[in-house]
């Protein structure tokens, strides 16, 4: 479905779909990238792209939106690659303070980083997508422009691997 920029409720409805989804934006481009710096950079992308009609409401407003900040942020993640980068950004978060937990909260971040470090782009997008934030195969295949059954194969190749049961790719499997 098409937008309109002159038909106000449409664009308000843009809008406040956008505003009520925010924050799932910003984890997805968080997780994807690494940074949170450039995940805000990569959401308010989106959000231009997304209210000047370049998002796609047929998928639904979740889904329209994690299409577009997915897309926009493998493609940092791409041009980071083919710069010579190996990840846009520490995969640690920020440091927490205050915080009674705060060495079990850097021992999971340690944890979690050293897991998504091991698999490749299409592996780490679609791990997060399925499995951080709840995304069903064929969702995750639209977002990706894969087909349902690669998606399903990633998956599984990525959940071995984040269970140390294959080797990461180009990486020896020798003790």
């Amino acid at each position: 479905m098409e937008r309109n920029p002159d038909r106000p409720a449409e664009a308000h409805r843009a809008l406040q779909a956008f505003e009520e989804h925010a924050a799932l934006l910003h984890a997805v481009a968080c997780s994807m990238l690494g940074d949170r710096a450039e995940a805000a950079r990569v959401v308010e992308e989106t959000r231009v792209r997304w209210l000047a009609g370049q998002g796609d409401y047929s998928a639904g407003f979740p889904n329209a939106l994690i299409r577009l900040v997915t897309v926009l942020a493998l493609t940092r993640l791409r041009a980071a690659q083919v710069n010579g980068e190996d990840h846009i950004g520490p995969w640690l978060p920020e440091p927490l303070r205050g915080e009674p937990d705060l060495k079990l909260a850097e021992s999971v971040s340690a944890a979690l980083s050293t897991v998504l470090d091991t698999l490749d782009q299409d592996e780490r997008t679609v791990f997060l997508l399925h499995h951080g934030f709840g995304l069903a195969y064929g969702d995750i295949a639209a977002v990706t422009g894969l087909t349902e059954a690669r998606v399903r194969g990633i998956d599984a190749r990525a959940t071995a691997r984040v269970r140390c049961e294959v080797p990461p790719a180009g990486r020896s499997g020798g003790r």
